[in-house]
C-alpha cells in the first residue's frame, strides 16, 4: 500500500462564497473580478435587446443583471481597507 501525500499551496487571494478576498481585505482583486462579469452580463444583454422596451431594457434588466453581482457579499467587505 503506498501512502500519496497531498500538497498544499498557498495563495495570496482566495475565493470565498464568490468574493476574492486578501489577506489585507483590499478589495482590487474583488471589485475587478465584478467588473469583468458585469461587463460580460451587460454584452449580453445585446442578443434580447429588441425583444425589449427602452424602459424595461434601461432599468430592470440592468439592475436585474449588473447591480446584483455589485451588492452580492458586500457586507462581508464592510469596514475593509
Amino acid at each position: 500500500m503506498t501512502l500519496r501525500v497531498a500538497e498544499v499551496v498557498a495563495s495570496d487571494v482566495v475565493l470565498v462564497l464568490g468574493v476574492l478576498l486578501t489577506p489585507d481585505l483590499s478589495r482590487d482583486h474583488h471589485v475587478t473580478m465584478v467588473s469583468e462579469k458585469c461587463f460580460l452580463q451587460l454584452r449580453q444583454l445585446r442578443h434580447i435587446r429588441r425583444s425589449l422596451d427602452d424602459d424595461s431594457a434601461a432599468t430592470r434588466v440592468v439592475y436585474a443583471f449588473v447591480a446584483s453581482r455589485v451588492d452580492y457579499c458586500g457586507s462581508l467587505l464592510i469596514n475593509a481597507p
